[in-house]
């Protein structure tokens, strides 16, 4: 059954779940029951009011800097206590900024409204980017003493200057803030004028503290961080993964560590950044070397080992970045997790007795594995991590007990039609893991388990050679772990997405391209060291770009852009938040946010808005004339 509520798709939870390891009832019930019982408004303008735009190169017809975003729930923070925001950095990433990263001491706050150093009550992160001219989308970075703590992306910035903010919990990193390093963030940037990219991104990090209250006391955190990460002084710290070795991080745990799990953040680039419209390498030949058509097939899993044994895996979300598939989709509405990509966590705390034994380092290997040979993937991968420990009083001590991981389950069927005209591909996936060990700890002795239960299917037909794809894909899953018959990490996700792409024109001296893209993020989570929260993100874009011959083929000069988007937001301290927003062809024409921390992210200007009652923002010449 499906059910509309201003011009977006909905699924009941009947529909939800169909497929096992959604979530349940009991965690989604809050977030359809908020966005059913927020308001209801109509979009202002339709798509002949608002121009075509003209999105990356030459000159648009606005005269204010456009607000972009990536919808996001604020952090939680205390109320009515006392804080700090200090600012970490400041820096413009532009001529001679690629793989150069911005590096910068850190030192812990110590004023007194700051709250005492090590016990805040939560951290959050602010990232402000302001950029004017010609860009393309670049990826970003943020580590605090080399653990990555914030993976993120740029817009495509817009002639007369476009800013974004983000703002991220930081809490579960309070070890890492605790204490003095060095921050760096990388957003390796190209300036470029022969090729008309002359927008540098202006960035303003600033961290706030906040003191503990009796309502809001210090948080469960971890007692110590150890980077997954190539440790370098100077370049991104993030691991370039092109083969199926993947990367390994020699480490050594306290012999009083009694609970240990894996964050990790992944990013597919260059011919992986589609990864999942890739081809399975059976078909590859069905169209000429030079059609649209990328190898190694769909399928993608990023894999967590310890001293070589596979521990736990991690099916990504497809981020789609504000350049991808079709520029004009996402400008200035991005897809969810471009501007903050999600992390996934693996409990690695099944592994401690061996991570414990021969008093010497162990390691923890990150690899990707596609569908492909020699390697399985194309290239590349940019991944890392960290490994997040709780410590006891005591030496601990136990014994794995039970190592059941079935191989990967993975079939792929297809086949081309008379003459190869049209070639469908459907593949389908299923992972089971299950590890436990018996753990002596200073609390006694107790069982530790980690689960996983994943699901995956993308079906694809490709006709015109293939420039003209149509994909559906669906990852679902649920993973556990527990200690002594409590949940501590539960990740029960769903992440539906469709796309249907026509290059057929791509290559012609005037050609273009487009694309409708449909995508979901359903996502319930219990991290190690925070409240339970749920996600439901429904997505719908959909555009157009038109090109010249100057200054070289595919120069962009004219599209047109529509997206939609419902966001509901809850967890379990009973915080909310839900968004209703809509932009079309550079111009925001709805966005309604209500829920409990609606004032900590509240909807663009009033002026940002197109119709009656917007301007003097980002106007736009309409076509019954200038606003």
């Amino acid at each position: 059954m499906i059910v509309k509520k201003a011009g977006v798709l909905l699924w009941t939870w009947a529909a939800l779940l169909l497929v096992n390891g959604q979530p349940s009832p009991e965690e989604l019930a809050p977030l359809l029951d908020g966005l059913f019982g927020g308001p209801i408004v109509e979009a202002i303008g339709t798509a002949t009011d608002l121009q075509k735009r003209v999105p990356l190169m030459t000159d648009d017809p606005t005269v204010a800097p456009l607000i972009d975003l990536q919808v996001f729930a604020p952090p939680v923070v205390p109320k009515g206590g006392t804080s700090c925001t200090v600012r970490l950095l400041e820096y413009s990433f532009g001529v001679d900024s690629f793989n150069k990263p911005a590096i910068v001491s850190y030192v812990p706050p110590v004023l007194p409204e700051c709250g005492k150093v090590g016990e805040w009550a939560a951290i959050s992160l602010n990232l402000s980017v302001f950029s004017i001219g010609t860009q393309y989308d670049r990826l970003g970075a943020i580590y605090l003493s080399h653990t990555e703590v914030w993976r993120t992306s740029s817009a495509e910035p817009t002639k007369t200057g476009t800013r974004w903010t983000t703002i991220k919990d930081m809490t579960h990193y309070t070890p890492l803030f605790a204490k003095s390093g060095d921050l760096m963030m990388d957003f390796s940037n190209i300036v470029d004028t022969s090729l008309l990219l002359d927008a540098a991104f202006d960035v303003t990090i600033t961290a706030t503290f906040y003191a503990p209250t009796k309502a809001f006391p210090v948080p469960d955190t971890p007692d110590l961080i150890i980077p997954l990460s190539n440790l370098s002084p100077t370049l991104p710290n993030f691991f370039a993964i092109d083969n199926d070795a993947g990367a390994a991080t020699d480490i050594e745990i306290p012999d009083t560590s009694e609970e240990a799990y894996v964050e990790i953040a992944c990013s597919g680039n260059s011919a992986e950044e589609f990864w999942y419209l890739n081809t399975p390498d059976e078909f590859i030949d069905t169209f000429p070397p030079d059609s649209g058509l990328v190898g190694k097939g769909p399928f993608r899993e990023v894999q967590v080992l310890v001293d070589g044994q596979l521990a736990g895996v991690v099916w990504p979300h497809a981020v789609i970045y504000t350049g991808g598939i079709t520029p004009s989709n996402w400008r200035p509405l991005t897809s969810f997790g471009a501007y903050d990509q999600p992390t996934y966590w693996i409990s690695i705390t099944p592994f401690i007795p061996q991570l414990l034994t021969g008093n010497q380092s162990h390691s923890i290997t990150l690899r990707v594995q596609g569908q492909g040979s020699n390697p399985s993937i194309n290239s590349n991968w940019f991944v890392s991590g960290s490994v997040h420990i709780r410590v006891g009083l005591g030496k601990v001590a136990g014994r794995l007990t039970k190592y059941e991981v079935d191989p990967l389950e993975i079939k792929t069927i297809g086949g081309a039609t008379a003459g190869n005209k049209t070639l469908h591909t459907w593949l389908t996936a299923k992972r089971r893991l299950s590890v436990e060990a018996e753990l002596t700890t200073s609390h006694g002795r107790q069982t530790v388990s980690f689960t996983q239960d994943l699901r995956y299917s993308n079906e694809a037909d490709y006709e015109d050679e293939g420039w003209v794809q149509r994909g559906a894909q669906s990852t679902v899953g649920t993973t556990e772990a527990q200690h002594g018959g409590q949940l501590v990490l539960r990740d029960a996700f769903s992440y539906p997405l469709t796309v249907f792409s026509n290059y057929s024109l791509f290559t012609q001296e005037f050609g273009g391209y487009g694309s409708d893209i449909h995508q979901n993020h359903t996502r319930a989570l219990h991290p190690p060291f925070s409240f339970q929260r749920s996600i439901h993100s429904v997505q719908h874009a959909r555009g157009q770009i038109g090109m010249d011959n100057w200054p070289g083929l595919r120069h962009a000069i004219n599209g047109t852009g529509e997206t939609t988007q419902l966001f509901a937001y809850s967890d379990g301290r009973g915080e909310t938040y839900f968004r209703d927003v809509a932009a079309m062809n550079d111009g925001w024409v709805k966005d309604e946010v209500w829920g409990t921390l609606k004032d900590a992210n509240p909807p663009v200007p009033k002026s940002q808005i197109f119709g009656p009652g917007g301007g003097p923002g980002f106007r736009r010449m309409v076509a019954r004339g200038r606003r």
